[in-house]
């Protein structure tokens, strides 16, 4: 009964972390479309 609920809270930790993961990645990707001077070499 025990190891059901081991792997329970491990599938719901894995999502949230995944879930984490992706939600920066948006963020960050977003943010440099946003400001790509800050990013991007700028072209003469």
């Amino acid at each position: 009964m025990k190891s059901i609920y081991k792997k329970f809270i491990f599938i719901i930790s894995a999502i949230a972390l995944f879930s984490v993961i992706v939600s920066v990645v948006k963020y960050s990707l977003t943010y440099i479309e946003n400001n790509p001077e800050k990013y991007l070499p700028t072209q003469k």
